[in-house]
């Protein structure tokens, strides 16, 4: 008896936890066939300012998806929030020594959330492609559901 209780009780815990995870990080959208803007979310450059491992990652995705044609113009956010290199203009400087795109750069944001309150301020209430790092993405679509 009491491991039938213990067993329904592990169940509802289990159906508890699995409703706010898809509550706080719900599906990701499916892709339309082109935006006018993709949001580059920051990551901050080391120390010395030279490249993060993630920092190059979501650049190549950037260059890569604009060779596919999915956006028109980067927005690439993010400022100096680790140290003294503005995380969106090293993204930009990185990007531009490989293709050229028209990039837009948000150089005051300090989080998620203001990467995406400072960009809708910039281009308004407008379709926008999210683009960030695999464990990062869930949460960015999570909370850029609040802005576009």
């Amino acid at each position: 008896m009491i491991v039938k209780m213990l067993l329904v009780l592990f169940i509802l815990f289990v159906v508890c936890l699995l409703l706010v995870y898809l509550h706080y990080f719900p599906a990701i959208p499916r892709r339309k066939e082109n935006y006018p803007y993709a949001l580059l979310l920051g990551c901050p450059s080391h120390n010395d300012g030279s490249y993060a491992t993630s920092q190059i990652r979501r650049c190549e995705l950037a260059m890569e998806a604009y060779k596919k044609g999915y956006f028109d113009t980067l927005i690439i956010s993010g400022g100096a929030v680790k140290n003294q290199y503005v995380e969106s203009l090293q993204m930009e400087k990185y990007i531009l020594k490989r293709i050229a795109m028209p990039i837009v750069c948000e150089t005051k944001a300090r989080n998620t959330w203001e990467n995406f309150q400072f960009t809708k301020e910039k281009i308004g209430d407008v379709p926008v492609l999210i683009l960030s790092s695999g464990t990062h993405i869930r949460r960015a679509c999570a909370i850029g559901k609040s802005f576009f």
